[in-house]
């Protein structure tokens, strides 16, 4: 996948390409979760694309200097977190959120894309990179704005910076529309300057306090766009199974199996439970109230079986509720409200994932 665009890309990206390279080796030890492998291949692949427009001699210095520095965080993030050095959910969330940053690539690529946007893009970038290399106790890669340093950031800071991916996934989707890319883009640049400055360790307790506060309120505003400009598209127009399917594979990719295994993990069979489950992996309809439920146990092993759609759902909803559901999966809540319905027309009551499709109709 990188070898063109190793031979082909300028000297300064040099170590860049070669650290993507080892954290993709990394990536295939038996011992990373699924998930996380996906994710680190998700985005090994948007930076490879966006290598191939910066090895482009038609593409613009303005662009391509936005891409280099990019590159360079991303990379720079994943290689902090692919070694044992932090824990297995901190690897997880930076790898989400890497992922997440990195499907925009393309749109900052784009030469049409208005020069407001991508700003706004490259900026939230660039922010919630230092706000997961602070976690780590990293240093960020420096530019002219940067300075190094770091300490350990508290684990909802990268919870946030996960949640402000999601904005920027949005944003990315060819569904939506202008005018909410642009909103959902200036709103996402706030949020995470206010989560950066909260997570610095050269300010002072009472700084980082404010900004902690401003950061919450713009986060609150973040998530209500996402959820606005979801809701906008309608729920769609799939059958049961197909809704849990796309909805559980959501919220196995965004929710921390731990949390994950309080909502379900009673509906996991007896020889899971002797293992114990180290990742959640893959939901696949298998029938119009089954879905066939894939997993890497603790011994490495992977191994699936059978779950029942309704206390699943149940499951999944209680883990995340209606109010935080826009703000973890973006637009894919949209098969979780529609997995409601459906299961409402059977009787099975979905709390509040039902009562945002009552308050929405």
């Amino acid at each position: 996948m990188l070898t063109q665009e190793t031979e082909e890309a300028p000297e300064e990206l040099t170590p860049s390409v070669a650290q993507l390279t080892t954290v993709l080796q990394e990536a295939e030890n038996p011992e990373i979760p699924p998930q996380e492998r996906e994710g680190v291949i998700g985005s090994a692949k948007q930076i490879a694309a966006a290598l191939e427009v910066i090895n482009d001699s038609r593409t613009p210095p303005e662009i391509r200097k936005v891409l280099v520095v990019i590159v360079k965080q991303m990379v720079s993030a994943l290689d902090s977190v692919s070694t044992a050095k932090v824990s297995p959910e901190e690897r997880s969330t930076t790898v989400l959120t890497v992922q997440r940053c990195t499907s925009v690539l393309n749109l900052i690529s784009d030469p049409s894309t208005p020069r407001e946007l991508r700003d706004h893009l490259a900026n939230t970038i660039k922010q919630l990179y230092r706000v997961l290399m602070w976690s780590t106790g990293a240093k960020p890669v420096p530019d002219k704005s940067a300075a190094g340093g770091g300490i350990s950031a508290a684990q909802q800071s990268r919870q946030d910076a996960a949640t402000i991916g999601v904005a920027l996934e949005t944003v990315g989707r060819s569904e939506t529309s202008d005018g909410d890319r642009h909103g959902l883009a200036e709103t996402a640049d706030e949020a995470s300057s206010s989560l950066q400055d909260s997570s610095d360790p050269r300010v002072s307790d009472e700084d980082r306090k404010e900004a902690r506060r401003e950061a919450e309120e713009r986060l609150a505003r973040l998530n209500e766009q996402v959820k606005k400009t979801a809701l906008a598209q309608g729920l769609p127009d799939v059958p049961l199974g197909k809704a849990a399917e796309v909805c559980t594979n959501a919220l196995f990719k965004s929710v921390p199996d731990r949390a994950l295994a309080r909502g379900i993990e009673e509906l996991s069979p007896s020889r899971w439970e002797t293992k114990g489950v180290k990742d959640y992996w893959k939901a696949k309809e298998s029938g119009s109230d089954s879905l066939d439920v894939q997993a890497q146990l603790r011994n490495n092993k992977y191994d699936s079986a059978p779950f029942d759609v309704a206390p699943l759902v149940t499951g999944l909803a209680g883990v995340v509720p209606a109010g935080r559901l826009f703000g973890t999966v973006g637009i894919p809540g949209l098969h979780c409200l529609q997995s409601a319905r459906q299961l409402d027309r059977q009787g099975v009551e979905i709390d509040t994932w039902l009562q945002m499709v009552e308050e929405e109709a």
